[in-house]
């Protein structure tokens, strides 16, 4: 995987992880802000609930987007690989010998 694939799979689960946490705080908001009464409340318990249904859609679309930039990646890493198998060796050899330099200082 190439060090920009890697870092667009690592930045797509940073959003989805912090989309997660977002849901979880604003849904125990929600739970919490159900037991007081009040006109305010209700109209906080109502912009909530509205967040959290906001919130839950972006996850899924988050998810739906690294899940496909992903296999994007996965599909473009693959055909380069098949168009290209000497270069793909000599690059793997390469980097493992570089790597295998880099352990043994």
């Amino acid at each position: 995987m190439t060090d920009t694939t890697q870092q667009l799979a690592l930045g797509g689960q940073k959003i989805v992880e912090d989309l997660r946490v977002l849901l979880r705080d604003s849904e125990e908001m929600l739970r919490l802000a159900a037991n007081v009464p009040g006109e305010g409340v209700d109209a906080l318990r109502s912009r909530l609930g509205n967040h959290v249904e906001t919130l839950q859609s972006a996850l899924g679309d988050a998810q739906r987007n690294v899940h496909r930039r992903y296999r994007e990646a996965t599909l473009g890493t693959e055909r380069y690989v098949r168009h290209n198998p000497w270069r793909s060796l000599a690059i793997a050899a390469a980097s493992g010998f570089l790597l295998g330099v880099l352990v043994a200082r």
